[in-house]
């Protein structure tokens, strides 16, 4: 069983799972763009709801 990392924002005052990108976080807690996230540097920053680049490829054969 694999458990998502997780930490508590004390901009929201909340734990948040941080297998998300900072953005999809945000939306989820109705955070401010305009305040910096104590927890930037911890999120996957892998936006997985999006086709990736690599996936492009994948279908050609590399």
């Amino acid at each position: 069983m694999f458990d998502s990392p997780i930490a508590q924002c004390r901009i929201c005052g909340q734990y948040v799972v941080l297998d998300q990108t900072q953005a999809e976080c945000a939306r989820e807690h109705d955070c401010s763009t305009s305040s910096p996230c104590p927890l930037e540097d911890f999120f996957t920053g892998i936006d997985f709801s999006i086709e990736q680049p690599k996936e492009k490829l994948r279908d050609k054969g590399y």
